[in-house]
């Protein structure tokens, strides 16, 4: 697959250059390399994800829905700063700031740490709702407009 150089519009043969021009990162040959400043390789930093939504965090079980304010009552109760708590599972601080807030709702192998250190529950399990299919009945326009009468005067 052949490349166009993005200034000068020419095919790129040989080695292409990465270069920055007024701010703007661009793929040039190399005549037109000179034409801005060589580009550095950037460093791709991969954060840890985590969800801002509550999810199942095991099959039938999910986190309970103030799972945050009972993690700040049981650290505060034991008399624990949120630094004291990420120390012992092992985590940054800013995460348990995070959860206490709600912001984030931690992933499983933090839960199960909070709930271990904590001695704690924050999940609940999930019954599995059925629901019951009745014949399917196609609704009519009848159904579906409300029918306004002209009065007759």
């Amino acid at each position: 697959m052949s490349m166009e150089c993005e200034i000068c519009g020419s095919k790129i043969v040989g080695k292409k250059y990465t270069i920055i021009v007024e701010g703007s990162e661009l793929t040039v040959c190399e005549r037109c390399k000179e034409l801005g400043i060589e580009a550095k390789p950037t460093r791709v930093v991969v954060k840890k994800r985590v969800s801002k939504t509550p999810k199942p965090i095991v099959e039938d079980y999910e986190l309970v829905e103030n799972f945050h304010e009972i993690i700040k009552r049981e650290r505060e109760r034991k008399g624990w700063t949120q630094e004291d708590l990420a120390k012992r599972i092992q985590e940054k601080a800013t995460l348990i700031r995070k959860i206490e807030k709600g912001e984030i709702t931690p992933e499983k192998d933090v839960v199960e740490k909070l709930e271990r250190v904590l001695g704690i529950s924050l999940r609940e399990k999930v019954e599995e709702v059925k629901i019951q299919k009745s014949k399917s009945i196609t609704p009519t326009l009848g159904d579906v407009v409300v029918i306004r009468r002209k009065k007759r005067s």
